[in-house]
C-alpha cells in the first residue's frame, strides 16, 4: 500500500530581502496597510496598534526585529494577521506583519520542502532556512515573535 503524503497550503508572505513561508491556517487574514496608532516606548520594530474585528491588533515589522533594514511602504504593502500559538494566546490571540507586497500561495509536501544550512543571514526570528521546490523561504519563528511582543506591550 502507498503512503500518502500531506499537502499543506502554505502562503508566502514578502518582507525585505525574502518571502516567509506559513500555513495557511496560520494566518487568520490579509488585510489592506494601515497606520498604527505608535505605543510609547516600543522598540522600532513594534509599529504600533490598529483596532481590527474589536481587537486591539499589534502591528510588526518582521524585518527590524529580526535585526534587519527599515523597509520601505510599497503601494502593496499588506498586513498579514497571524494566528498566535504560544501559552499566552488569550493575552495575545493575534498579531500583524507588515508584508512588503502581495502574499501569495503554495502547496507544500514533503518531497517539495528541503531544509537549507544556515549561515550568518539567519536572524533571531527565522526559525528554518528551506527550499520549497527550488524557491528559497523562512519560517518564522512565531513563539519568538510572541514573546518579543508580550514582553515590549
Amino acid at each position: 500500500m502507498e503512503e500518502s503524503l500531506s499537502i499543506i497550503a502554505s502562503l508566502y508572505l514578502p518582507v525585505v530581502g525574502k518571502n516567509l513561508v506559513l500555513p495557511n491556517v496560520s494566518v487568520a487574514e490579509i488585510v489592506d496597510y494601515q497606520t498604527p496608532e505608535p505605543v510609547t516606548g516600543a522598540p522600532e520594530w513594534y509599529l504600533g496598534t490598529i483596532q481590527w474585528r474589536g481587537v486591539n491588533l499589534p502591528i510588526i515589522s518582521y524585518d527590524l526585529l529580526n535585526q534587519g533594514l527599515l523597509p520601505s511602504t510599497p503601494n502593496n504593502t499588506r498586513l498579514a494577521v497571524i494566528n498566535t500559538i504560544g501559552s499566552e494566546h488569550t493575552k495575545l490571540p493575534f498579531f500583524a506583519i507588515v508584508t512588503q507586497g502581495i502574499p501569495s500561495q503554495v502547496k507544500v509536501d514533503q518531497e517539495s520542502i528541503k531544509e537549507i544550512e544556515t549561515d550568518d543571514s539567519q536572524g533571531p526570528a527565522d526559525l528554518m532556512k528551506v527550499s520549497i521546490m527550488g524557491d528559497d523561504a523562512t519560517i518564522p519563528n512565531i513563539e519568538y515573535i510572541e514573546q518579543m511582543i508580550i514582553s515590549n506591550r
